[in-house]
C-alpha cells in the first residue's frame, strides 16, 4: 500500500484537467501537486525591471516540463492603482479626517487586462492558477505600514487617516479583481496576500482575511465557492498558518492555508555574505523539516484543511548567476546539497498530502530553475521538483497502449487497450482499495463520490501496471 501511495502522488504531478464542479480545497490540493512561481514578473515595479517581460512561450515551457500548477505573484500597488493614500495623516486619533471612498482606487485597466492575459495563457495550458497579491510596492505601501520597529517612518496608527486609506485602498483592489475573475473556472485559485506575517499580527490578518473573504464571496458567481489561498500573522515560515483563527477556518468551506519554507536560511540564502552554510542534508537537516512539516500536517489534519506550500528554495550553485554565467563573490549552495533540498522538500510535502509551488524567478536571478534567456531548464532542480527519476519505474514504455475516457467523467469510463487486461482495481487519493472490474471497455463509476481516483489497470501478459488518475464530477 506504501508504494501505491507513491504510484498515486506522483500520477498526479504529471497529468491535471481543467474542472468545471467546485472541487473541495482536499480536492484541490490533490489536483495543484506540484507547482512552480512565476516569479519577479508581474510583481516587480514594473513588469521587465527584474526579468524579461514575460511571453506565453513560457506558460507552455512550465505545463511542459510536467508542472501542473503556476503561482503568479501580482502586485497591484504603485502606479497600478490610483488613489494617494500619502496625502492622510499617519498620526494616531485622525480617524476622522479620511475623507476617501473606495472610487478613488482604480485598478489601471492595462494592467488588469495584462493579468487577464497571462492567466488565460496559464489556464489555456490546463495549469491551476494561483492569483497572488505580492510586491514590492505592496511591502513598502501596506504591509511594512504596521509595523512600527520595522519603519518607524512608515508606520500608520490603527486609528489614523493613512490606515483607513490603506485598508480600503487593499479592499477594493480586491474587489475589482474578484468582480473581473468571478466567472472563471475553479482552476484559478485567489490567495490574498503574499508573506504579511512580518509585519502584521495574527489579529490584523485575521481581520484582513475576514474581510478580503467577504469581499470574493459576494462578488458572486463562481466566487461564491472558488477556493482562498489565506495564512495567518505574527509569526513566519511553518508556523504562519497556525495563526489563523478558527473562526475564520470553521465559517468557510474552501479555504486553503499556506506557508513558505526556507529554513535554514543560513543555507538557502547562503551566495549572500552573512550566510555562509553552503551543504544540506545531514540526518539533523532532514529531521528539522520532518519535524515542523508535521506539525503542520498535524495542525491541519486537527481543523479538517489541506496545506499548499506556497514557496521554497536555495540558492543557485556556488551563487551562480546564469544571466552573467558569473559565479558571486560570497560562494553559495554546493550543487548536491541543492538538488537534494529542492527534492527533500518537495517530497515532504506531496508524502504529506500537501501540494506546492517552488519559488522560480528565472535568470537573473539567485533562486533559479527555469532561465528564461534561453527557454532552458536548471534539469537537476526541476527533475527534483517533479520525481522524474522515479515516473518511468512507474509508467515504462506501456502507458501509450491505455486509452480511458471521457476524463472527467460523470458515470461510466470507456477503456481501450492494444494489450488484454486482466482486471481494473479503483482507489481512493490515500490509496484505499474500493472497486475492481473484470477486463471490460466500459465501467460503470456512478456509485463513487465526486472527486480524484486512481484507476489500476493489470495486464495478462504480466507486464507493469498502468496507472491513471481519473476525476470524477
Amino acid at each position: 500500500m506504501k508504494r501505491l501511495n507513491l504510484y498515486f502522488l506522483i500520477l498526479f504531478s504529471i497529468t491535471n484537467f481543467i474542472i468545471d464542479a467546485q472541487p473541495t480545497p482536499h480536492q484541490m490540493v490533490q489536483l495543484m501537486g506540484r507547482g512552480i512561481n512565476i516569479g519577479n514578473v508581474l510583481s516587480a515595479p514594473v513588469e521587465g525591471n527584474w526579468a524579461p517581460v514575460l511571453q506565453q512561450t513560457y506558460i507552455q515551457d512550465v505545463a511542459s516540463a510536467g508542472f501542473t500548477t503556476v503561482r503568479i505573484p501580482i502586485d497591484f500597488f504603485g502606479y497600478r492603482t490610483t488613489g494617494d493614500t500619502s496625502i492622510y495623516p499617519k498620526a494616531a486619533g485622525t480617524l476622522s479626517s479620511y475623507t476617501g471612498s473606495t472610487a478613488d482606487y482604480i485598478i489601471d485597466s492595462n494592467y488588469l487586462n495584462r493579468v487577464e492575459e497571462v492567466i488565460n495563457w496559464a489556464l489555456d495550458e490546463n495549469l491551476i492558477v494561483i492569483l497572488d497579491f505580492h510586491g514590492k510596492t505592496l511591502k513598502e505601501e501596506f504591509l511594512d505600514t504596521f509595523d512600527q520597529g520595522f519603519a518607524p517612518a512608515s508606520y500608520t496608527y490603527p486609528d489614523s487617516a493613512k490606515r483607513a486609506a490603506d485598508n480600503e485602498k487593499f479592499r477594493a483592489i480586491w474587489s475589482q479583481v474578484a468582480n473581473r475573475f468571478k466567472d472563471y473556472s475553479y482552476n484559478l485559485l485567489f490567495e490574498i496576500v503574499n508573506e504579511p506575517y512580518f509585519r502584521m499580527s495574527a489579529v490584523e490578518m485575521n481581520i484582513l482575511n475576514t474581510d478580503v473573504i467577504n469581499i470574493i464571496r459576494s462578488s458572486g458567481s463562481n466566487n461564491v465557492d472558488r477556493n482562498i489561498v489565506i495564512t495567518g500573522g505574527g509569526a513566519n515560515s511553518w508556523q504562519a498558518p497556525l495563526q489563523i483563527s478558527s473562526t475564520i477556518l470553521n465559517s468557510d468551506n474552501h479555504l486553503i492555508p499556506t506557508f513558505h519554507y526556507y529554513r535554514p536560511f543560513n543555507f538557502t540564502n547562503s551566495s549572500s555574505q552573512q550566510h555562509t552554510d553552503n551543504d544540506w542534508g545531514s540526518a539533523s537537516d532532514k529531521a528539522t523539516v520532518d519535524s515542523e512539516f508535521d506539525q503542520v500536517q498535524t495542525w491541519a489534519q486537527n481543523n479538517n484543511v489541506p496545506m499548499f506550500l506556497g514557496e521554497f528554495a536555495a540558492d543557485n550553485e556556488g551563487g551562480y548567476n546564469y544571466f552573467t554565467q558569473t559565479y558571486g563573490d560570497y560562494e553559495g549552495p554546493d550543487n548536491a546539497s541543492r538538488v537534494l533540498y529542492h527534492e527533500y522538500i518537495a517530497e515532504a510535502a506531496i508524502s504529506r498530502g500537501f501540494s506546492f509551488t517552488a519559488w522560480d524567478a528565472g535568470d537573473r536571478a539567485n533562486k533559479t530553475i527555469y532561465k528564461v534567456t534561453d527557454r532552458s531548464w536548471v534539469e537537476d532542480v526541476r527533475n527534483a521538483l517533479l520525481g522524474s527519476t522515479l515516473s518511468s519505474e512507474i509508467f515504462g514504455e506501456t502507458a501509450n497502449s491505455l486509452q480511458v475516457y471521457p476524463n472527467p467523467i460523470k458515470n461510466r469510463l470507456n477503456i481501450k487497450s492494444t494489450k488484454p487486461i486482466s482486471y481494473i482495481e479503483v482507489f481512493d487519493f490515500n490509496g484505499k482499495y474500493l472497486l475492481k472490474f473484470d477486463s471490460s471497455n466500459i465501467i460503470d463509476l456512478s456509485n463513487l463520490d465526486i472527486g480524484v481516483f486512481l484507476l489500476k489497470v493489470v495486464y495478462k501478459d504480466e507486464t507493469l501496471p498502468i496507472f491513471q488518475k481519473i476525476i470524477k464530477q
